[in-house]
Protein backbone atom coordinates (compact mmCIF):
# COMPACT_ATOMS: atom_id res chain seq x y z
CA UNK A 1 0.00 0.00 0.00
CA UNK A 2 1.31 3.17 -1.23
CA UNK A 3 2.06 6.42 1.39
CA UNK A 4 1.90 10.06 1.48
CA UNK A 5 3.60 11.76 4.14
CA UNK A 6 4.46 15.12 4.91
CA UNK A 7 7.48 15.25 5.84
CA UNK A 8 7.39 18.17 8.01
CA UNK A 9 4.74 16.19 9.95
CA UNK A 10 7.38 13.63 10.02
CA UNK A 11 9.88 15.34 11.43
CA UNK A 12 7.31 16.97 14.14
CA UNK A 13 6.06 13.29 14.95
CA UNK A 14 9.48 11.60 15.17
CA UNK A 15 10.67 14.53 17.57
CA UNK A 16 7.45 13.81 19.37
CA UNK A 17 7.99 10.56 20.08
CA UNK A 18 11.92 11.36 20.65
CA UNK A 19 11.16 10.52 24.50
CA UNK A 20 10.88 7.03 23.75
CA UNK A 21 13.99 6.28 22.31
CA UNK A 22 17.55 8.12 23.05
CA UNK A 23 17.86 11.31 20.96
CA UNK A 24 21.63 11.74 22.39
CA UNK A 25 24.02 9.45 23.94
CA UNK A 26 26.51 10.55 26.29
CA UNK A 27 29.78 10.81 25.39
CA UNK A 28 31.97 8.05 24.69
CA UNK A 29 31.44 4.58 22.81
CA UNK A 30 27.77 3.02 23.04
CA UNK A 31 27.54 -0.66 24.34
CA UNK A 32 26.04 -3.18 22.07
CA UNK A 33 27.66 -1.01 18.78
CA UNK A 34 29.94 -2.48 16.35
CA UNK A 35 33.84 -1.20 17.50
CA UNK A 36 35.46 -2.60 14.88
CA UNK A 37 35.42 -1.90 11.01
CA UNK A 38 36.57 -3.77 7.81
CA UNK A 39 36.77 -0.23 5.70
CA UNK A 40 39.12 1.73 4.53
CA UNK A 41 41.35 3.22 7.00
CA UNK A 42 41.40 6.65 5.18
CA UNK A 43 38.42 7.43 2.80
CA UNK A 44 37.48 11.00 2.01
CA UNK A 45 33.89 11.93 1.23
CA UNK A 46 35.10 13.31 -2.11
CA UNK A 47 32.07 13.33 -4.16
CA UNK A 48 32.83 16.69 -5.79
CA UNK A 49 31.31 17.96 -9.19
CA UNK A 50 31.95 14.63 -11.32
CA UNK A 51 29.49 12.76 -8.90
CA UNK A 52 26.48 12.42 -11.27
CA UNK A 53 24.48 9.02 -11.40
CA UNK A 54 26.44 6.74 -13.49
CA UNK A 55 29.17 7.09 -11.27
CA UNK A 56 27.01 6.07 -8.58
CA UNK A 57 25.89 3.30 -10.49
CA UNK A 58 29.49 2.21 -11.06
CA UNK A 59 29.80 2.32 -6.75
CA UNK A 60 26.71 0.42 -6.22
CA UNK A 61 27.96 -2.49 -8.78
CA UNK A 62 31.53 -2.40 -6.85
CA UNK A 63 29.73 -2.45 -3.47
CA UNK A 64 25.49 -2.95 -3.41
CA UNK A 65 25.74 -1.18 0.07
CA UNK A 66 27.94 2.23 -0.72
CA UNK A 67 28.38 4.37 0.57
CA UNK A 68 28.66 2.33 3.62
CA UNK A 69 29.83 -1.62 4.69
CA UNK A 70 28.52 -4.46 5.34
CA UNK A 71 30.34 -5.34 8.52
CA UNK A 72 27.82 -8.20 10.22
CA UNK A 73 24.32 -8.98 8.70
CA UNK A 74 22.08 -5.99 9.32
CA UNK A 75 24.59 -3.99 10.36
CA UNK A 76 26.48 -1.39 8.23
CA UNK A 77 29.23 0.94 8.43
CA UNK A 78 30.39 3.94 6.85
CA UNK A 79 33.42 6.04 7.94
CA UNK A 80 35.25 8.94 6.25
CA UNK A 81 36.84 12.31 6.58
CA UNK A 82 34.95 15.38 5.20
CA UNK A 83 36.22 16.12 1.77
CA UNK A 84 36.67 20.20 3.00
CA UNK A 85 39.66 18.15 4.29
CA UNK A 86 41.81 17.95 0.33
CA UNK A 87 39.95 21.84 -0.45
CA UNK A 88 41.31 23.22 2.99
CA UNK A 89 44.92 21.27 2.37
CA UNK A 90 44.73 22.97 -1.48
CA UNK A 91 44.18 26.38 -0.37
CA UNK A 92 46.29 26.26 2.10
CA UNK A 93 49.20 25.40 0.43
CA UNK A 94 48.45 27.63 -2.61
CA UNK A 95 48.10 30.97 -0.29
CA UNK A 96 51.72 29.64 1.40
CA UNK A 97 53.47 29.76 -1.93
CA UNK A 98 51.99 33.39 -3.04
CA UNK A 99 52.72 34.92 0.34
CA UNK A 100 56.42 33.08 0.40
CA UNK A 101 57.47 34.45 -2.96
CA UNK A 102 54.98 38.10 -3.34
CA UNK A 103 53.48 37.39 -6.04
CA UNK A 104 50.69 39.30 -5.02
CA UNK A 105 51.61 41.47 -2.03
CA UNK A 106 51.06 44.49 -4.61
CA UNK A 107 48.58 45.36 -7.32
CA UNK A 108 48.71 48.81 -8.98
CA UNK A 109 50.68 50.32 -6.20
CA UNK A 110 48.18 48.77 -3.22
CA UNK A 111 49.20 45.85 -0.48
CA UNK A 112 46.95 42.68 -1.43
CA UNK A 113 49.34 40.73 0.74
CA UNK A 114 46.25 40.72 3.09
CA UNK A 115 44.19 38.39 0.68
CA UNK A 116 46.37 35.39 0.71
CA UNK A 117 47.02 35.64 4.05
CA UNK A 118 43.30 35.43 5.19
CA UNK A 119 43.21 32.24 2.71
CA UNK A 120 46.07 30.47 5.06
CA UNK A 121 43.82 31.44 8.13
CA UNK A 122 40.59 29.81 6.48
CA UNK A 123 42.64 26.78 4.74
CA UNK A 124 44.28 25.76 7.86
CA UNK A 125 41.07 26.18 9.88
CA UNK A 126 39.21 23.72 7.19
CA UNK A 127 41.82 21.47 7.63
CA UNK A 128 41.90 21.16 11.25
CA UNK A 129 37.91 21.14 11.42
CA UNK A 130 37.49 18.26 9.13
CA UNK A 131 40.77 16.10 10.43
CA UNK A 132 38.28 14.12 13.29
CA UNK A 133 37.44 11.12 11.42
CA UNK A 134 33.27 10.47 11.47
CA UNK A 135 31.82 7.31 11.57
CA UNK A 136 27.75 5.86 11.52
CA UNK A 137 26.51 2.76 11.83
CA UNK A 138 22.89 1.61 11.35
CA UNK A 139 22.62 -1.50 13.55
CA UNK A 140 19.17 -3.00 11.97
CA UNK A 141 19.58 -5.55 14.90
CA UNK A 142 18.93 -3.02 17.55
CA UNK A 143 17.21 -0.77 15.42
CA UNK A 144 19.44 2.37 16.11
CA UNK A 145 21.98 4.39 14.34
CA UNK A 146 25.34 5.73 15.65
CA UNK A 147 27.64 8.90 14.44
CA UNK A 148 30.54 9.53 16.08
CA UNK A 149 32.93 11.97 15.22
CA UNK A 150 36.65 10.40 16.25
CA UNK A 151 34.96 8.19 18.66
CA UNK A 152 33.02 10.72 20.56
CA UNK A 153 29.42 9.90 20.78
CA UNK A 154 27.59 12.89 18.34
CA UNK A 155 24.40 10.67 18.55
CA UNK A 156 21.84 7.68 18.17
CA UNK A 157 18.05 7.18 18.03
CA UNK A 158 15.96 4.92 15.88
CA UNK A 159 16.34 4.20 12.32
CA UNK A 160 13.43 6.38 11.10
CA UNK A 161 15.93 9.52 11.55
CA UNK A 162 17.87 8.21 8.97
CA UNK A 163 16.77 8.57 5.41
CA UNK A 164 18.07 9.06 1.94
CA UNK A 165 16.16 12.13 0.50
CA UNK A 166 15.92 13.78 -2.89
CA UNK A 167 16.68 17.30 -3.08
CA UNK A 168 15.06 19.75 -5.78
CA UNK A 169 16.93 22.82 -7.29
CA UNK A 170 16.22 24.89 -10.01
CA UNK A 171 17.77 27.71 -12.19
CA UNK A 172 16.84 31.04 -13.65
CA UNK A 173 15.55 29.56 -16.66
CA UNK A 174 13.48 26.59 -15.31
CA UNK A 175 14.99 23.97 -15.61
CA UNK A 176 14.70 21.51 -12.45
CA UNK A 177 17.95 19.70 -11.09
CA UNK A 178 17.91 17.07 -8.41
CA UNK A 179 20.27 15.73 -5.45
CA UNK A 180 20.77 12.89 -3.37
CA UNK A 181 21.49 13.40 -0.19
CA UNK A 182 22.43 10.83 3.15
CA UNK A 183 20.32 12.82 6.26
CA UNK A 184 19.41 12.65 9.40
CA UNK A 185 18.82 13.84 12.87
CA UNK A 186 22.15 15.97 13.84
CA UNK A 187 23.78 14.44 10.68
CA UNK A 188 25.83 16.24 8.05
CA UNK A 189 24.24 15.89 5.30
CA UNK A 190 26.00 13.84 2.52
CA UNK A 191 25.49 14.50 -1.26
CA UNK A 192 25.55 10.67 -3.07
CA UNK A 193 24.97 12.68 -6.84
CA UNK A 194 25.40 16.56 -7.77
CA UNK A 195 22.97 18.38 -9.47
CA UNK A 196 21.06 15.92 -12.61
CA UNK A 197 18.26 16.25 -14.47
CA UNK A 198 17.79 12.71 -14.83
CA UNK A 199 14.75 12.68 -12.07
CA UNK A 200 13.65 8.64 -13.39
CA UNK A 201 17.70 7.42 -13.12
CA UNK A 202 17.65 9.14 -9.43
CA UNK A 203 14.74 8.24 -8.30
CA UNK A 204 15.43 4.37 -9.02
CA UNK A 205 18.89 5.20 -7.27
CA UNK A 206 17.43 6.62 -4.18
CA UNK A 207 15.26 4.00 -3.99
CA UNK A 208 17.95 1.32 -4.49
CA UNK A 209 20.11 2.48 -1.83
CA UNK A 210 17.20 2.78 0.46
CA UNK A 211 16.58 -1.09 0.15
CA UNK A 212 19.55 -2.00 0.46
CA UNK A 213 20.50 -0.34 3.66
CA UNK A 214 16.81 -0.41 4.75
CA UNK A 215 16.64 3.05 5.28
CA UNK A 216 13.48 5.45 4.72
CA UNK A 217 13.42 7.09 0.98
CA UNK A 218 11.90 10.72 0.73
CA UNK A 219 10.95 12.27 -2.42
CA UNK A 220 11.15 15.98 -3.56
CA UNK A 221 8.15 16.84 -2.87
CA UNK A 222 6.94 17.43 0.65
CA UNK A 223 3.86 15.38 0.38
CA UNK A 224 3.95 12.46 -2.22
CA UNK A 225 3.49 8.96 -2.95
CA UNK A 226 6.54 8.27 -4.16
CA UNK A 227 8.08 7.85 -0.24
CA UNK A 228 8.88 4.38 0.86
CA UNK A 229 8.35 4.13 4.19
CA UNK A 230 10.08 1.55 6.24
CA UNK A 231 10.66 2.87 9.59
CA UNK A 232 8.13 4.86 11.24
CA UNK A 233 7.98 6.86 14.54
CA UNK A 234 5.77 5.34 17.34
CA UNK A 235 2.23 6.83 16.77
CA UNK A 236 2.51 7.67 13.15
CA UNK A 237 0.24 5.36 12.06
CA UNK A 238 -2.27 7.65 13.00
CA UNK A 239 -0.46 11.01 11.97
CA UNK A 240 -2.30 13.55 9.97
CA UNK A 241 0.64 13.99 7.30
CA UNK A 242 0.91 10.50 6.71
CA UNK A 243 -1.96 9.80 3.86
CA UNK A 244 -2.89 5.91 3.00
CA UNK A 245 -3.51 5.58 -0.92
CA UNK A 246 -6.97 5.07 -2.07
CA UNK A 247 -6.86 1.31 -3.32
CA UNK A 248 -9.91 2.13 -5.75
CA UNK A 249 -8.10 5.25 -7.26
Amino acid sequence: MGVAVSTAQWQQTSRTAGGLYPAQAPTGRVTGLPTTSGSKPFQLWAQGLFCTERSLAKRLKNNSFYPFTQQQPNVFVLEYYLDTLWKGTLLFFVCLFLVSFGLVSEVQKQETWGFPAYGLGVGLWLMISSLPRRRLVLNHVSGVYHFSIQGRTVCQGPMHLVYVRMALSSDGYGRCFFQLVLCGHKLEPLVLVQLSERYEQMEYLGRHIARKLNINYFDCLATSYRHVVRHRPPGAAFSPGILLRKTGA
